[in-house]
């Protein structure tokens, strides 16, 4: 059902309300898979940069792109700001702050390398805002597969966060040999200390390093023995409440008598009798 927009909000203001803060609609919809794709494509895109390589031959490009993002993002913000019901309440929010410095620190840092560095943590926090409507994408999976897909971007976000935060605190010109020679070195460390792996190939050096290992370490613990124990009851409720269809073979209530996939009867032989 379509988000009733006040009559403040009519005209051009609601026409940008709908698409910018309203999940529900198919507009909504449109622009903000728009807009998490334009945040991932951002960040990988600034990962590229930090592997010497590609960082001296797409150097140019990788930074008129920062740019060109960074622009992006601040015309989304003003517009959000311009179509929210309650302006100064949006500004002051989390989501308004975080949409806010997803941009500024390019425009405010004279070094663009330290600005890019930030700016992928806090691009990463603005999935945030978006990780609600994974279930938009998903809604026609079985009940397990919508949870496992919910929990494993979960953590794909944390390894993210935690690969670049990594690389932040002992990348490139922050120790002398850094720790991590780029962020892609980053997110696999903090897969491996997510899994209590530990492959020891890399460790973190600096008191800052380990403090962000120990969060990862518990986050890890909690968010694989989540995935695990979810999945666990939701099989177990499946095969408790539902059955397989006669034909499909897809779990259906028991209340069904017929398949709402296929259609099929799924009544006894002397029941379609009776």
């Amino acid at each position: 059902m379509e988000k009733h927009v006040p009559k403040e909000l009519s005209g051009l203001r609601g026409w940008l309300n709908r698409r910018l803060f309203d999940l529900h609609t198919p507009e909504g919809q449109r622009t903000n898979r728009f807009i998490m794709l334009a945040i991932v494509l951002s960040v990988f895109i600034s990962m590229f940069g930090t592997v010497p390589d590609l960082a001296v031959r797409w150097q140019r490009a990788i930074t008129a792109f920062e740019y060109l993002v960074s622009v992006l993002f601040a015309l989304e913000y003003a517009a959000r700001l311009y179509a929210a019901e309650h302006p100064r309440k949006y500004a002051l929010s989390f989501y308004g702050l975080v949409d806010l410095m997803t941009f500024l620190p390019m425009f405010i840092f004279g070094d663009p390398g330290l600005a890019v560095r930030l700016l992928r943590v806090l691009r990463l926090l603005k999935l945030v805002r978006y990780l609600k409507a994974l279930q938009l994408f998903i809604h026609s999976l079985r009940d397990v597969f919508d949870i496992m897909l919910v929990v494993a971007a979960a953590i794909f976000l944390v390894v993210l966060i935690g690969g670049n935060l990594a690389y932040f605190l002992e990348g490139e010109g922050m120790l002398d040999p850094p720790t991590f020679r780029n962020a892609f070195e980053g997110a696999w460390w903090a897969l491996v200390t997510m899994t209590t792996v530990g492959y020891g190939d890399i460790v973190p050096h600096t008191p800052a390093g380990k403090v962000l290992a120990a969060a990862l370490m518990m986050l890890g613990l909690t968010m694989f023995a989540m995935l695990t124990g979810t999945i666990s009851v939701k099989i177990a409720h499946a095969l408790s409440y539902h059955r397989a269809c006669r034909k499909c073979e897809r779990l259906i209530s028991q209340e069904f008598v017929y398949c709402p996939f296929c259609g099929a009867d799924q009544r006894e032989e002397e029941d379609k009798e009776d």
